[in-house]
């Protein structure tokens, strides 16, 4: 296992283009505790697993070598993770062209995409979605797509103003990908953003979802219900009620099933 895991380390190191020196550095251990690493001679400590995951960009299981499904002949993480992630048609995504690449550096900069995900939330309820911003060939210079599990939301040319800064064109690149998701969010929400929603209400709220979701209701149907709100224009955002109302026609229900008489 110390062999495995060291080779592990020394592989994923070697994909990343890092010397032991720049890895030992930026994970704040000796270059020599990671030569006794790649060599089995010793483990790292626990409490740096997370760190060397985040800087080998790699997940936990591959580090530790627990087996999982090779997708690419080299065995280069990073290009097995790209390739995963473009298996999958995002639920929101920003595609550029080259031209606009700069405004999307800078903007990666700032926790812009959170402060809006903060504000959405507290307007609607709605959580948005990771937002994956990537540049696209095929797109002209200055054209963005926005794009939800591949329908295309809003295509256009981004024309910089004389005194606009690349912060504030990327600012407004997001501002449009967030208001055409809560335009749309009957259709990008799913199961998963469900969980979050509801594993969030349990945590703040534990008596409300306790014996209801999943034991009475699953996530699909928490989700329909949640959907069908919305295409209403209604509100999510009073979650509890919401919640409570569906744990309610499940009793009604059960109650009038119950009542009636079994036919043999």
């Amino acid at each position: 296992m110390l062999q495995n895991i060291g080779e592990n380390i020394s592989r994923f190191r070697q994909n990343q283009n890092m010397t032991q020196e720049e890895f030992a550095s930026r994970l704040g251990v000796t270059p020599q505790a990671v030569s006794k690493w790649e060599r089995g001679a010793s483990l790292p400590d626990i409490a740096l697993v997370s760190g060397i995951c985040q800087l080998l960009k790699v997940h936990a299981d591959a580090l530790l070598g627990i087996e999982i499904i090779q997708i690419s002949e080299n065995k280069n993480a990073l290009e097995e993770k790209k390739i995963r992630q473009n298996l999958i048609a995002d639920p929101l995504r920003i595609e550029v062209g080259a031209g606009l690449v700069p405004c999307i550096v800078e903007g990666l900069k700032t926790d812009y995409v959170n402060q809006c995900r903060r504000k959405l939330a507290d307007e609607t309820g709605m959580l948005l979605p990771i937002i994956r911003i990537m540049d696209m060939e095929g797109l002209e210079q200055n054209e963005v797509r926005i794009v939800s599990y591949d329908k295309v939301l809003r295509q256009k040319q981004y024309e910089k103003e004389q005194s606009e800064t690349e912060l504030q064109m990327y600012c407004s690149m997001v501002n449009e990908a967030v208001r055409l998701c809560r335009e749309n969010y009957d259709r990008i929400l799913n199961k998963q953003l469900v969980k979050c929603l509801l594993d969030n209400l349990q945590e703040q709220y534990p008596g409300v979802l306790d014996g209801l979701v999943p034991d009475k209701v699953s996530y699909y149907e928490v989700m329909i219900h949640l959907r069908s709100i919305i295409e209403k224009k209604g509100s999510i955002h009073d979650l509890i009620h919401i919640m409570e109302e569906l744990e309610c026609r499940h009793w009604l229900s059960d109650t009038a099933a119950a009542s009636c008489p079994s036919v043999v």
